[in-house]
């Protein structure tokens, strides 16, 4: 039986995290946008625009004036290769709040917005924005008869949670707020973002390689997730922070920025809001990194543990150190596939509705999954799952229009699972029980390429 439909007294604000915003230029031609239909085309789009995307040295906080803005949540799967993991869009979470379970409010006020971003800029930049965007929607929802003591609910994926906290804490923010639901973001950081800036583009992305580390080492949003605990381990054992001199490739005063932008959050103490966090685990996850020959090697393991965490976000690192404990929600879900996963919407659900929902820690029957994110049309792609035990699982590959590639592929004993050869686009591949009541499933992200075309 379906919950009856629940009427919503408050303004819900969706906030993607970096790339889920689609981006258009001064003559509203898409720069990075799915319209093209399909993501090798905007791939493709995205990178014919990279001279013009890349963002001036000593920028701050400031628009570069280029013309860029942000006018919508990128709908399905996406992913820039190299700088981020693939996302599987947002369209499914959208779809969940406009169904019929929540009566909002479309016209002439609307209590349900989204909030689209230019992800290249600051996290604090962006806030300024989303606190006149949501300030201003608030103001207007609260002239409606009866709801005057209307709030802000703000759901934020990724990074998107970064720029909602500042929001909150530094934008007079939180006064508005009764909750904010962040859903996998990088409180503490990613050595997903130092890989990428520190190594530059990984190879195999072809003819963007260059070009694209460049205008990521551009980007002050990238720096804001970097790790903020001591993430470097030492060659005589031990581990330090990051910091001038640390690592090759990262530039200091944007490096001493992103810690200036951590430490006025940590320093705000205990929220006043509630601040639920939804994290992921169990998935392998690079967590720690070592300087070897003047490059970064990252590892899952810190001090000879492994603390897994989403894939992307380590577990240690996917809430603030305020709070810590209090409030988490654990998935054993892929970093790109959080915000639409069961568990995660049904939080939604009580928190808009103000009802109480039961919630129920992550089975223990539930798994991991590693697998490269970038195949070459042509290679079979393959996948772990690295604590498969005695488990029986199949893989079935979607595209990036939901349709199913392919027979299901068993997952050998070993763990490991190759699937066919797929053409170039983007594809996810759910790990599953064949068996009735088994663990939930996994889904993993990732692109099929061809650097040459």
């Amino acid at each position: 039986m379906s919950a009856k439909p629940s009427a919503v007294r408050d303004v819900v604000v969706v906030i993607p995290g970096i790339m889920g915003s689609t981006l258009v230029d001064a003559e509203n031609r898409p720069v990075w946008s799915l319209s093209a239909g399909s993501l090798v085309n905007a791939i493709r789009t995205f990178g014919g625009s990279l001279k013009s995307l890349r963002l001036p040295e000593g920028l701050g906080d400031d628009h570069p004036g280029d013309g860029v803005r942000a006018v919508g949540l990128m709908p399905g799967l996406h992913v820039i290769p190299g700088i981020w993991s693939p996302v599987a869009g947002y369209a499914g979470i959208l779809k969940f709040l406009r169904g019929r379970r929540f009566q909002f409010v479309q016209d002439p006020v609307p209590n349900l917005i989204t909030f689209p971003y230019d992800w290249r800029l600051s996290n604090r930049h962006n806030a300024r924005l989303l606190a006149e965007r949501a300030g201003d929607a608030l103001t207007r929802w609260r002239a409606r008869p009866g709801m005057a003591d209307a709030k802000l609910v703000i759901v934020a994926h990724s990074m998107g949670g970064l720029v909602a906290r500042w929001f909150l804490e530094r934008e007079q923010g939180a006064e508005l707020t009764r909750a904010l639901i962040t859903i996998g973001t990088p409180h503490r950081g990613s050595v997903k973002s130092l890989d990428t800036l520190a190594n530059g583009i990984e190879a195999g992305v072809g003819p963007l390689k260059l070009s694209l580390t460049e205008m990521a080492r551009s980007m002050p949003s990238l720096h804001q997730l970097l790790p903020t605990y001591a993430c470097l381990r030492k060659p005589g054992g031990g581990r330090v922070p990051l910091g001038p001199g640390t690592t090759a490739g990262l530039d200091a005063a944007m490096l001493a920025d992103a810690a200036a932008f951590h430490a006025v959050l940590d320093a705000a103490g205990p929220p006043r809001y509630v601040l639920h966090k939804v994290v992921g685990i169990r998935q392998p996850t690079p967590t720690t990194a070592r300087l070897t020959g003047g490059r970064l090697v990252t590892s899952d393991a810190i001090d000879e543990q492994d603390q897994a965490g989403d894939g992307t976000v380590p577990r240690l690192a996917a809430e603030p150190a305020q709070g810590r404990g209090t409030e988490v929600h654990e998935v054993a879900q892929q970093h790109g596939e959080l915000q639409g996963t069961r568990s995660a919407l049904d939080l939604l659900d009580g928190i808009i509705t103000r009802e109480d929902v039961i919630w129920e820690d992550a089975a223990p029957e539930t798994f991991g999954v590693a697998m490269t994110e970038i195949w070459a049309p042509g290679a079979a792609p393959e996948l772990t799952v690295p604590d498969l035990a005695d488990r029986r699982l199949n893989v079935s590959v979607l595209d990036e229009h939901g349709t199913q590639v392919g027979a299901p592929v068993k997952v050998r004993p070993d763990g490991r699972a190759v699937l066919d050869p797929l053409p170039e686009g983007g594809y996810r591949a759910t790990v599953s029980s064949p068996v009735a009541g088994g663990p939930p499933p996994v889904t993993r992200p990732f692109l099929v390429w061809d650097p040459d075309r």
